[in-house]
C-alpha cells in the first residue's frame, strides 16, 4: 500500500488510479468478481419483443435480482444502426421464479414508474443497452452491481477513454420495489468502479 501511494504521488499520470483507490466505500460492501450459482427456472426462455432477426441479440443469464433464481436478457446494442433502434426493458428481460418467468417493472408499464414519480435517468425504462455490462456480486447475498449499463444518458456505460480504450463509467443495481434498474449513489459507484479497477482491471490512465 506504501508503494502504491509513492507511485501516485510521484507520478501524474497515475493521477487517476489515485482517484479511484481514495473513494471511501459505504460501509457494508464488499464484492466478489465470480458469480454465485443460480437455479434455472423450469421453463422454456421468455419470448422477448426483440427482432432476433435482424438485431442478433446476445443472451444473458444471470440473477440480477438477488433471489437465487436465473434471470433472462437479452443484449441489443443501441443505436444499433441509422433506424436508431431502442429497446424497453420489459422487451429485453425477464426475471426467473420457481414456476417461469416475470415481468420487468412489477407487471406495470414503463410509462407508468414515469408517471409514479421514478424518473428514467434514477431508474431506466427505455433505450436500454445491455451489450458491455459486468456484474459484481456482494460477497454475502443480494443483487450484483451492474457496470456499464447505458440508457442513452452520455454519462453512462462503457465510454471511450481515447487511444482505443474504453472504461465503466455507470453503476446500477435491481431494485425490487420498482422493478428495474437503479442507479447508484456517487460514493456507491465510485466503490465499485475502485474495486473493479484496482483489482480486476486498470483504468485507462494506467495502461500503455
Amino acid at each position: 500500500m506504501k508503494l502504491f501511494s509513492t507511485l501516485c504521488a510521484a507520478m501524474g499520470m497515475l493521477l487517476p488510479v489515485c482517484a479511484w483507490a481514495a473513494a471511501a466505500p459505504p460501509a457494508g460492501i464488499e464484492l466478489r468478481p465470480d458469480a454465485p450459482a443460480c437455479m434455472t427456472p423450469r421453463a422454456k426462455p421468455p419470448k422477448l419483443g426483440v427482432d432476433v432477426a435482424n438485431d442478433m441479440p446476445t443472451e444473458i443469464k444471470a440473477d440480477f435480482n438477488g433471489d437465487g433464481w436465473c434471470d433472462y436478457a437479452l443484449a441489443v446494442p443501441y443505436p444499433r444502426n441509422s433506424q436508431m433502434n431502442s429497446y424497453r426493458l420489459d422487451q429485453l428481460m425477464a426475471l426467473g421464479q420457481a414456476d417461469g418467468w416475470k415481468p420487468v417493472f412489477n407487471g406495470k408499464k414503463g410509462w407508468e414508474l414515469d408517471a409514479d414519480g421514478y424518473g428514467y435517468r434514477t431508474w431506466p425504462t427505455d433505450r436500454i443497452d445491455l451489450t458491455d455490462i459486468r456484474l459484481l456480486f456482494p460477497k454475502q447475498s443480494g443483487a450484483p452491481f451492474v457496470l456499464g449499463l447505458y440508457a442513452g444518458d452520455p454519462d453512462e456505460g462503457k465510454r471511450s477513454m481515447g487511444k482505443n480504450c474504453y472504461q465503466y463509467q455507470s453503476v446500477h443495481r435491481w431494485d425490487d420495489k420498482v422493478g428495474t434498474f437503479r442507479k447508484t449513489d456517487d460514493a456507491t459507484r465510485d466503490a465499485v468502479l475502485n474495486y473493479f479497477y484496482s483489482t480486476i482491471d486498470k483504468p485507462c490512465s494506467a495502461k500503455k
